[in-house]
């Protein structure tokens, strides 16, 4: 794909049947999780573990101020073997 034919780009590109997987190694390995319906691009990336904040009231709560700063997208909190995280998802018709 273009993406993996970009030097300037230090990521990692993984196909799918109806996916890719981003994993973009010059940011921590963000990885970012983009799922194709008939309809729909859905993107899923992870924040944190939900147990690596300190004091998850104020996180939460900078959370849903700041929302219209990511427009079309939703923070959430999903389990992923056991363990809880922060989450960023959006989604877009096609």
């Amino acid at each position: 794909t273009a993406l993996q034919t970009v030097p300037e780009q230090n990521i990692d590109v993984t196909n799918g049947e109806n996916a890719l997987i981003i994993k973009m190694n010059d940011y921590g390995d963000l990885q970012i999780n983009i799922l194709f319906t008939s309809r729909q691009m859905i993107i899923e990336t992870f924040i944190c573990p939900v147990s690596s904040i300190s004091n998850p009231d104020e996180f939460n709560t900078f959370l849903l101020r700041n929302q219209k700063m990511m427009p079309l997208s939703s923070v959430g909190i999903s389990s992923v073997q056991h363990e809880e995280y922060y989450i960023v998802f959006g989604a877009l018709s096609l």
